[in-house]
């Protein structure tokens, strides 16, 4: 039998990060086979909306499954480092709300794709353009703001503490920064790139506060 000593390595908070980026990854390797056209964008015809998600809906199911496997992988990193954000303080006690607003707004975003594909057969040009929007930025912006925010936050507060070391301090700081700024994309069409880059940037710096914390026993 294995006995646990203060050395051992604690998988959980690893694994859990590597999920938040793989399970997102994967969306396109698994979804993008299965569909006949690309998901269209927000602002396409209502008529193109209910045309993808009519005739895709293994593609838009998979998709919604794969998000919220990603995020409840989130959920978990999320709950690790609860414990070392409320030593900081009433401040930094606060972030891991953000850190599950974006959880709460992908698993909305996923739910409601699901819906487009049970109503969109049938449903009223209105009511695809109203799902079809909130869809896209609960899982858009609301999502990359809120994870920004915590990543940010999270970042600059277990760097103070020396829970992580200074370059993963400041990679934490850029990632949660780009994110953070991505809710320009709601009135600059030039800041759209902030959104991908800022989301995958976050996801990659859970894993190396993940590792790091782990190495040095703060979780």
């Amino acid at each position: 039998m294995t006995v646990r000593t203060p050395t051992t390595p604690r998988w959980g908070p690893i694994t859990a990060a590597a999920g938040f980026l793989l399970a997102f990854l994967a969306v396109g390797l698994a979804t993008d086979p299965l569909a006949d056209r690309p998901l269209p964008m927000p602002w396409a015809p209502p008529s193109e909306v209910a045309a993808y998600y009519t005739a895709n809906p293994a593609a838009a199911t998979i998709n919604a499954l794969l998000q919220i496997v990603s995020v409840a992988c989130l959920a978990v990193v999320v709950r690790y480092l609860t414990p070392r954000l409320r030593e900081a303080g009433p401040g930094a006690a606060r972030l891991p709300a953000a850190g599950y607003l974006s959880v709460a707004a992908i698993v909305v975003s996923s739910l409601l794709s699901v819906a487009l594909v049970l109503v969109a057969p049938s449903a009223s040009a209105a009511t695809v353009d109203v799902l079809r929007q909130a869809n896209f930025y609960s899982g858009g912006v609301v999502a990359v703001v809120a994870l920004g925010v915590f990543v940010l936050g999270a970042a600059l507060v277990l760097g103070r503490r020396g829970a992580i070391g200074r370059v993963a301090r400041w990679f934490g700081l850029v990632a949660g920064a780009l994110a953070t700024l991505s809710v320009l994309s709601l009135a600059i069409f030039y800041a759209t790139p902030l959104l991908p880059i800022g989301r995958v940037l976050c996801m990659v710096w859970t894993i190396i506060a993940a590792v790091q914390l782990v190495r040095r026993g703060r979780i």
